[in-house]
């Protein structure tokens, strides 16, 4: 690992590997599988990009969104590093620059989407390339979003078998044992070195509140946000676009530096508000999930959830990005009373978005039902054909050819899980909680979160 901590300190100026960066670069680097769970700001993207510059070929990197490529290959060619993105945003010249490094080998890390990497533009140009590796950064993706509205994550474990079985890398960082063990099977990983780090984050204060009233929500923001230093930089997130604008809109309104994001917008836009945002033009942003994975802002001083999330993992993802920079920081969830019946919002978004798997699942049925033994990719049934890869009925030869493995009696749905709203009403330690469902069982009480305070007084 020596060349490794040189290429470290002369290009990255660090004096050494993180304790927990050491045995994933080496696994990487030894041509290893490898599952890793680093916490947030953990230092995932040097794992991958120092053991690229080690060897020949091209490693690919699996990422989803625009402003994590972009974020990156800028930090990498600032350093000469040959690195290129590839995406729907790229000026044509630019497009058309990059595919023909592609075929010329040139590049020593490529980012792109997975829907790219399947594209007719894209998939031959890779099959004629010498790659070195992949590595699937923001892994969760799979599972939270490969079978809902992202289906070209499944085909993912094919492609890699389609272009000669490089090793496969999926960072993450937030997995519990069960999805962990869903995104081993299917991107088909091969006794792959598993490496998880607690996401324990001492400097963030965890805080839940109930609301009884939408009026309540947002004083109870006005409230937190009064307490704040007026430069202090933070995020909002809400479940749906037309919620995070109107939201956006009330408190621009009442002078707060502010506005939108979420992915219905263009994205030169997205690009403009992501550079206002770290420039501090914008004291905080009103944003869906489409925000927030890979961007690095050591800054970001307060998360707030003015909807429950969906999951226990995109909740952690996303107070996650706050206090990066090891000073203290908040995580506030807003979440509407327990019962459901004075202030609804959450349960009737609850309820939108389970209506709408449960449409997505019957859709899948029905495919099953009609789907040949053996099959081309079709795009109009991407989603079905996704659902089915995940319970188990489906295999991909190829990205592009399926094969069904079992009939649709035994065809089910995965049960709902309920550990988010189990978080919402421990009276323990929330970082017990957190740490217990992530697999670390004994870690004890944290002391610094609103049910430990609570009981310190």
């Amino acid at each position: 690992m020596q060349e490794a901590a040189q290429i470290l300190h002369k290009l990255w100026g660090y004096p050494g590997f993180r304790p927990q960066q050491l045995p994933i670069v080496e696994a990487i680097a030894g041509g290893r599988d490898v599952l890793a769970i680093l916490p947030t700001g953990g230092g995932k993207s040097v794992t991958f990009q120092i053991p690229a510059l080690l060897c020949s070929g091209t490693t690919l990197v699996v990422t989803p969104l625009v402003a994590l490529m972009e974020d990156q290959v800028s930090r990498l060619r600032a350093m000469r590093i040959a690195a290129a993105c590839l995406h729907g945003e790229l000026s044509a010249e630019r497009r058309s620059e990059v595919l023909k490094g592609i075929g010329d080998g040139r590049w020593s890390l490529l980012y792109l989407s997975p829907e790219t990497l399947l594209s007719p533009a894209v998939w031959p140009r890779l099959l004629t390339t010498d790659i070195s590796r992949i590595v699937l950064d923001e892994a969760h993706c799979l599972v939270s979003w490969g079978s809902s509205f992202r289906p070209s994550y499944h085909r993912l474990g094919a492609a890699r078998l389609a272009l000669g079985a490089p090793p496969l890398c999926a960072l993450t960082a937030t997995a519990t044992a069960a999805a962990a063990a869903k995104l081993e099977r299917l991107l088909g990983l091969i006794d792959p070195v598993r490496l998880v780090q607690p996401p324990y984050r001492a400097n963030l204060f965890l805080q839940v509140r109930w609301m009884w009233s939408n009026p309540q929500r947002l004083g109870a923001m006005r409230a937190f946000l009064a307490t704040c230093p007026p430069d202090s930089s933070g995020l909002i997130y809400l479940r749906t676009r037309a919620g995070a604008e109107r939201l956006a809109r009330q408190l621009a309104s009442l002078g707060y530096r502010c506005t939108h994001y979420h992915a219905g917008l263009a994205g030169p836009t997205r690009r403009a508000i992501e550079r206002d945002w770290l420039a501090g033009r914008q004291q905080f942003l009103l944003a869906t999930n489409a925000f927030g994975m890979g961007v690095d802002a050591p800054h970001v001083r307060w998360v707030i959830h003015a909807n429950t999330p969906p999951s226990l993992e995109e909740y952690l993802q996303e107070i996650g990005r706050a206090g990066r920079d090891g000073e203290p920081a908040t995580a506030l969830l807003l979440a509407s009373e327990p019962s459901g019946l004075i202030e609804p919002s959450d349960h009737n978004l609850h309820r939108h978005f389970h209506e709408q798997q449960q449409r997505h699942w019957q859709q899948a049925r029905q495919a099953l039902a009609q789907l040949p033994a053996r099959g081309a990719f079709r795009a109009d049934l991407a989603l079905s054909l996704a659902l089915l890869h995940e319970c188990g009925q489906l295999v991909w030869e190829t990205p592009f050819v399926y094969r069904i493995t079992q009939s649709a009696a035994i065809f089910s749905q995965p049960a709902p899980t309920h550990l988010l709203r189990s978080y919402l009403l421990t009276r323990h330690c929330r970082w017990q909680f957190l740490l217990s469902a992530f697999g670390q069982a004994h870690s004890a009480p944290c002391g610094h979160c609103d049910r430990c305070c609570r009981t310190l007084r």
